[in-house]
């Protein structure tokens, strides 16, 4: 059982750095060289791994073996009977989780983006419009995303303007690289996040503005982010005034421009064009992809009055808000 772990272990990390060194993959699994040396033998012989001057690649059947370690590995981790109470506990209809707590391993981080690049390929077997947000986890999501059937029918949108953000975590560019991965379509909107009402009015008599809102309104699936109250609100730049109104309320989630307290309360919202709240009532599955034992509280705050849809999260997160509940 040990081994099996380390070996998937092993793979995920040649997957999201290769071409890589054998020194490297012992230096972040924690394990000795010899170890990893051993390892990386054994998965080259079954044909997972291929060593070349270069580095140590993924071969197309290690990718598989991937993909078939993904059904077997959280029995092995006991992850099952965590994301069972999670679910429980929040109310949502799925909830998964991958090893580790990407607060301290980036390598989480990246897991937490492959296997929701995964489960949103399947749900689009069923669906012809995404509509996805802004940040770092989405756009490990994005980048992990491959050509799938019927994805030339797919139409990928940014769930709200995002200027400002750096330009790979920006939700234009997210849905883009999703779109063009999967040979699909996509649109844009070139607009801030945060807009006063004088100009979104103004804005959304641009024929294109609206006509992108309203397919937003149409869509099947959204994938959002969750962040930290007080780390949003510093990246875009919140007045003063609004900054206290977070503190005062103790604001410790943010999603949809929309600020939440411990309690799933709404103390707080931003102006801007794109998907509101009340607009996710209205579609048939929403996905909500973060993790990290830093962003517990704001996963619980944000999820904790939403009852439906699926999270995709970590351990560490998981761990964290259930140990907090006791």
């Amino acid at each position: 059982m040990e081994q099996a772990r380390l070996r998937f272990r092993v793979l995920r990390d040649v997957l999201h750095h290769q071409p890589v060194g054998r020194r490297q993959i012992a230096q972040r699994l924690g394990r000795s060289e010899r170890t990893a040396r051993s390892e990386i033998g054994a998965l080259k012989e079954q044909g997972a791994l291929e060593i070349t001057p270069g580095g140590i690649l993924l071969t197309d059947y290690g990718m598989k073996l991937i993909s078939m370690m993904d059904v077997v590995v959280p029995y092995l981790e006991g992850l099952n009977p965590l994301a069972s109470r999670l679910k429980q506990y929040l109310g949502l209809d799925e909830v998964i989780l991958v090893s580790g707590d990407s607060y301290i391993d980036p390598l989480t981080k990246k897991e937490l983006g492959r296997v929701a690049a995964r489960y949103v390929k399947e749900a689009l077997l069923h669906a012809r419009i995404l509509a996805v947000t802004g940040g770092s986890t989405l756009a490990e999501m994005g980048n992990a995303i491959t050509p799938g059937p019927g994805g030339h029918e797919v139409l990928v949108l940014p769930a709200r303007g995002g200027l400002g953000e750096r330009l790979e975590e920006q939700a234009n560019a997210i849905a883009a690289h999703i779109a063009k991965a999967m040979g699909g379509n996509y649109r844009l909107l070139h607009i801030p996040d945060s807009l006063d009402q004088e100009t979104i009015d103004r804005l959304m008599t641009n024929q294109q503005i609206a006509e992108i809102v309203s397919q937003l309104k149409q869509c099947d699936i959204v994938v959002h982010g969750i962040g930290s109250a007080l780390e949003m609100a510093s990246r875009r730049g919140l007045a003063e005034e609004a900054l206290k109104i977070l503190e005062d309320h103790q604001a410790v989630g943010e999603a949809f421009r929309y600020y939440f307290n411990a309690a799933g309360e709404i103390v707080y919202n931003v102006a801007g064009i794109g998907l509101e709240l009340s607009d996710l009532d209205n579609v048939s599955l929403v996905v909500a992809v973060a993790g990290g034992s830093n962003k517990a509280w704001a996963i619980e705050s944000v999820l904790t009055n939403r009852r439906r849809g699926t999270l995709i999260s970590d351990e560490g997160a998981a761990r964290t808000i259930l140990e907090r509940r006791r």
